[in-house]
């Protein structure tokens, strides 16, 4: 193979890494373990940067490390704060120079390839795009988006209409990018996000040290992991959370782990009651190291997602051996391949049923066998078939 020099944009790694920065970032770190003869160059606030296994690292270090604040305050949880609206203009004159940025700089990095990891690129790169497109819920659920992610995707069309090929996570999205945009469905490959090597089993004693530190047993709670926004319908699950019995509410209670996302949530009348009697608990964003215990310590992951193009939490919490129920009749599962239950996204009562059966009723379904399960997910296949991609590009290309 060649020698390839592909640009992305290097602000999607910056932070703490959710959604499209963690995939970004795992499928750059199998690339570059696999393949020595390819670069990465990364376009970030003002500059290009060379991204190496060194910087890797370094973030990989940082996503490992002290997570922030936990979530206090239930305004910001609720809705978009009067500051952050405020601040909307100024958002919009940033993106306008950071545009420009790119724009001018961009010739000057002689790139084969520009890899869109956030669907399109920020503005047109002027060479071959290679357009990762996750799911398309701003297509079918666009009150769940914000309006000016909305209008940028406007634009994906005329991406699609000069990308040789299209990169997605599930089978999901694959048959929803060729319905809805009338794509070649042969061009369209899917490389799936997998568990990250963190997320696995350590047992009861390192469970139990990490949990404590949100007041938490092993074996005693239930799990809602994913950023906080519309789309993740926390508002059936909190609603079929309290129908349960208030027994079962102070023995199990329901832990929230997520960064605040965007969208009014509307949560219904009874959450901050939940809150205020300690059985609803929303917690932040936490480390990885963390989350890998609740996951492990769990009773369940309920993830009543009304849209999802894979759904990592699902495939991580299954790697650490823990059960899961999902939406049914989603892209989750051909994560989950019959192992698990499922439920109606906006069915409350049969997720309040499940909730109790979670607890009654001993599942037939083994530790091993959700391992197992999620380990047919891989990061270094789906970095292969990526650089098929870039190969089958830069072929037709030259």
């Amino acid at each position: 193979m060649q020698k390839l020099r592909i640009g992305l944009e290097a602000r999607l790694l910056n932070g703490q890494l959710t959604g499209v920065g963690n995939y970004t970032f795992q499928i750059l770190q199998a690339v570059m373990a696999a393949r020595d003869e390819i670069d990465y160059c990364g376009f970030g606030v003002r500059s290009w940067t060379a991204l190496n296994d060194e910087g890797l690292r370094e973030i990989e270090e940082q996503r490992s490390g002290p997570a922030p604040a936990p979530v206090n305050n239930q305004t910001l949880i609720r809705k978009l704060s009067a500051k952050a609206r405020s601040k909307l203009t100024r958002v919009g004159f940033a993106q306008a120079v950071y545009r420009d940025r790119f724009s001018r700089s961009i010739k000057a990095q002689a790139l084969d390839l520009f890899h869109a990891f956030n669907y399109l690129p920020v503005a047109d790169p002027g060479i071959v795009t290679l357009p990762v497109i996750y799911d398309l819920s701003f297509v079918r659920y666009p009150d769940y988006h914000p309006i000016d992610r909305l209008r940028i995707l406007e634009k994906l069309p005329w991406v699609l209409e000069r990308a040789p090929k299209v990169q997605t996570i599930s089978r999901f999205s694959k048959d929803e990018i060729a319905r809805f945009y009338g794509y070649d469905k042969e061009q369209i490959f899917i490389a799936p996000p997998a568990a990250a090597q963190v997320y696995r089993p350590l047992g009861i004693q390192i469970t139990t040290t990490e949990v404590a530190k949100h007041n938490l047993t092993p074996g005693h709670y239930f799990l809602s992991v994913g950023t906080l926004e519309p789309r993740k319908n926390l508002r059936t699950l909190i609603t079929a959370y309290s129908q349960i019995s208030k027994s079962l509410r102070d023995r199990f209670p329901l832990v929230v782990v997520g960064g605040k996302g965007w969208g009014v949530l509307d949560l219904p009348n009874t959450t901050d009651s939940l809150v205020d009697q300690g059985c609803l608990r929303f917690v932040g964003s936490v480390s990885n190291d963390e989350l890998r215990s609740l996951y492990e310590g769990a009773v369940a992951l309920l993830y009543p997602s009304v849209y999802e193009g894979f759904g990592m939490p699902v495939v991580e919490c299954m790697a650490c051996g823990t059960r899961v129920v999902h939406s049914a009749r989603t892209s989750m599962d051909e994560i989950t391949a019959g192992l698990v239950p499922t439920v109606q996204a906006l069915d409350v009562d049969a997720w309040s049923e499940t909730i109790k059966e979670l607890v009654e009723l001993k599942s037939d379904v083994t530790s091993s066998q959700l391992i197992a399960q999620a380990a047919t997910f891989s990061w270094n296949e789906s970095a292969e078939k990526v650089v098929q991609g870039y190969e089958a590009i830069t072929r037709q290309s030259h």
